[in-house]
Formats: structure tokens, C-alpha cells, sequence
């Protein structure tokens, strides 16, 4: 066509089996991803591969489907409660950074903040498997495990009850547009679930 057809290519390393060989038919010591697209879901399969593919050779372990599955059952999870909690909340309240009063606030919205940075930045480089790990430690442990328990208590509180649950559905929209390149079938689920959404999480800017 008298053009360069890729400004940039990735090589990634070579997937073998557990113990190192080469995958082979003849020998049957292929995989077949459909067979765990069918068990485990593709999210949780395009999960496994990312995360495993960090530069070198991938010694494929199904462990990493299990946990990819588990990771979408943890979004999955967060997300109702997150929307339940949030109900009759307007969707402009969450378009824009809220302000934290309190220090789990300001804690989470800076982690979110640090999140988005790296992730970019690793995306840029072609990372991709860094990305994920940092978006899996930001919404397992940052926000699962500390903020929504301490998000709880806050929300007995009638003074931080409203600005609480701006800050869940803020960071629980932002999370989602970081997480689509990577599981985009739950993410997107979630998303039209979201109050007053008009358009696909694939076309949204984060």
C-alpha cells in the first residue's frame, strides 16, 4: 500500500505449559481458551493472560483464571452495593473530582488519582500486565477492603452521608473506565446500570 503499517508492534513472550515446554497439539499439551471462556467467562481468560504476560515467556497457570474470576465476582459485588447504596443520587454529581471531608476520603481519592497516573503511563509503555496489577491492588484493596467498610460508618453519619456516596459512585465509574481495556464485558454491564447514562463505557474519557 506504500504506507508503514504499524508505528508500533509488541512482541510478547512465548505462552508455554506449566513446566515450561512449548504448547503442541501433536503432543497435546495445548490449551484451548474457548474451553475456559466457557467455564470461567473471557473477562476472567483475558485477565489470566495479561496478568501472567509480563515481559518474559508465560508459564500458563489456570490458577490466574480462577483469580481473574474471582476479581470479577469482587467488582460484580462492589458495584451492587455501591449502586444501592447510591440510589435517587444525580449522575452530574459524579461527572466531576468530589472533595473528601473526612481522611478516608481524601485517602481514596488520592489513590484513585495515583491509580489513573500509572495506569496511563504503563498503557503508554505497553505494560499491560503492570496496569492490571495496579488497578486489581487499587479496587481490591483500596476500595473493597478499606473504603467501602469505613463508607458503611460514614454513611450513618447525616453529614457525610451524601458527599460518601458521591465519593463511591465517583470512584466506582473512574475505576470502571480503567478496568474496561482489560475486562470489558462486566465493566460495561455495570455501566448501563449507572443513573442517566447515555453513552457505552468504551467511548468514555478518563
Amino acid at each position: 500500500m506504500g504506507k508503514v503499517p504499524f508505528q508500533n508492534v509488541l512482541i510478547h513472550g512465548t505462552v508455554l505449559t506449566k513446566d515450561g515446554k512449548r504448547m503442541s497439539k501433536s503432543l497435546g499439551t495445548g490449551i484451548d481458551p474457548l474451553k475456559y471462556v466457557d467455564e470461567y467467562g473471557a473477562d476472567a481468560t483475558r485477565f489470566a493472560v495479561i496478568w501472567q504476560a509480563s515481559g518474559q515467556d508465560i508459564r500458563w497457570d489456570e490458577a490466574a483464571v480462577i483469580a481473574g474470576r474471582k476479581f470479577t465476582n469482587k467488582i460484580w459485588n462492589a458495584s451492587r452495593f455501591v449502586l444501592e447504596q447510591t440510589k435517587g443520587l444525580k449522575q452530574k454529581t459524579t461527572n466531576k473530582k468530589p472533595t473528601g471531608k473526612t481522611k478516608a476520603d481524601t485517602k481514596i481519592l488520592k489513590a484513585l488519582e495515583k491509580t489513573k497516573k500509572n495506569t496511563g503511563k504503563y498503557i503508554k509503555s505497553f505494560q499491560f500486565s503492570r496496569a492490571l496489577h495496579e488497578l486489581y491492588d487499587f479496587f481490591w484493596h483500596e476500595f473493597c477492603d478499606r473504603y467501602l467498610e469505613i463508607s458503611k460508618k460514614q454513611m450513618e453519619d447525616e453529614k457525610l452521608r451524601k458527599n460518601t456516596q458521591i465519593i463511591l459512585l465517583y470512584t466506582l465509574k473512574e475505576s470502571l473506565k480503567l478496568l474496561h481495556p482489560f475486562l470489558p464485558f462486566i465493566t460495561e454491564t455495570i455501566y448501563k446500570e449507572f443513573p442517566h447514562v447515555s453513552s457505552l463505557l468504551i467511548v468514555e474519557k478518563w
